[in-house]
């Protein structure tokens, strides 16, 4: 049975574009968050291209960020506005 990813592409592109720039913002580039987070820099890489990956990887990937992955409520009205097409 093929691995699921535990979020549509979208979102999970979104996600990982925010650790990225987390990560940046620290100082750690791509290749080092990947070796930081126990995977090989190719692992991160093919998750940016196909838009999954493993749970448990973006977790650690997210602590090595300076962040922490959480479940909040879904909020349209609050999406809008972050978007910025609320009005």
């Amino acid at each position: 049975m093929p691995r699921r990813s535990f979020a549509e592409p979208e979102t999970f592109q979104r996600v990982l574009r925010q650790i990225l720039q987390a990560a940046a913002k620290r100082g750690i580039d791509e290749s080092e968050l990947a070796v930081r987070a126990g995977a090989a820099p190719e692992t991160l890489s093919r998750m940016k291209t196909r838009g999954n990956g493993d749970f448990g990887l973006v977790t650690r990937l997210a602590q090595v960020a300076g962040l922490r992955i959480t479940a909040v409520p879904d909020n349209d009205a609050l999406e809008s506005l972050q978007r910025g097409d609320f009005f």
